[in-house]
């Protein structure tokens, strides 16, 4: 079962706010983007406005319709439901019968009820989250800067190269398990290392997405190195690794060494 890990990278800072992923989901953290437009607004002095001032909309409402639609949350034009009372639906009938669920509902019961937008934790913690096509309405309806701070958000590879470096690793895990030696928590700590500068529990949660694509090309090169037979043992492996760290991390000690 893939875990779900949300992810802090710097890819997604709004005015000092990293925006918070899931990685399972793709769900963007909807708290995040309201906090990091009232940081924004104070300083610009941008006309109030609240995230439920977007979901209170007819329009936007209609346009999250066909967001769900397109994004799989409604098969065809039916789905299922809860009111308020707690009698479970069924609605058919589209945009129509939608709309009308809606405006019984609440457009935030009707996502919650799709899996399209959710909250975790209670109190100060309490976080609301949704599709990343919605969270994208939502930085849109708060003010343009904001939709264009972020558009690019929904074009980049953070999750797909995340989801890239996390399948090249097994595959030098396979790799390396002919080597009677092989301590592979030494390995997670050196492929850090060469590409972050250090080891920390986690790390690659808040990293970037060129940083992932680093990654994900070193584990795939030592995989090659290991295959074809370059690398014949565990210790000439770290014997690169280190000398890898060293290039990237101390180069005029290296080129000290080598001269």
């Amino acid at each position: 079962m893939k875990t779900n890990v949300v992810i802090k990278s710097q890819d997604r800072n709004l005015f000092g706010v990293v925006i918070r992923q899931e990685s399972k989901t793709g769900f963007l953290n909807v708290s995040d983007l309201s906090k990091a437009y009232e940081i924004e607004r104070a300083k610009k002095d941008w006309s109030y406005r609240r995230v439920n001032e977007v979901f209170d909309s007819a329009l936007n409402a209609e346009r999250i319709y066909y967001i769900l639609k397109k994004r799989g949350y409604l098969k065809g034009t039916d789905f299922e439901s809860e009111y308020t009372d707690g009698q479970s639906i069924s609605i058919k009938g589209g945009i129509h019968a939608f709309m009308e669920h809606v405006n019984y509902n609440g457009l935030t019961k009707t996502l919650k009820s799709l899996r399209a937008y959710k909250t975790t934790g209670r109190g100060d913690n309490k976080s609301m989250w949704c599709d990343p096509y919605i969270w994208m309405l939502i930085a849109m309806e708060l003010h343009p800067v904001i939709y264009a701070e972020t558009a690019c958000w929904m074009t980049d590879n953070l999750l797909l190269n995340r989801i890239e470096a996390g399948s090249s690793y097994p595959n030098l895990c396979k790799a390396i398990s002919k080597f009677p030696d092989t301590d592979y928590v030494r390995i997670g700590k050196a492929l850090n290392c060469i590409v972050f500068g250090k080891h920390e529990e986690g790390m690659r949660n808040y990293a970037t997405s060129e940083q992932l694509k680093e990654l994900d090309e070193l584990e795939k090169n030592l995989t090659f190195l290991v295959t074809i037979g370059s690398v014949k043992s565990f210790d000439k492996l770290i014997e690169v690794m280190i000398h890898l760290y060293n290039e990237k991390w101390n180069p005029i000690k290296t080129k000290a060494l080598a001269s």
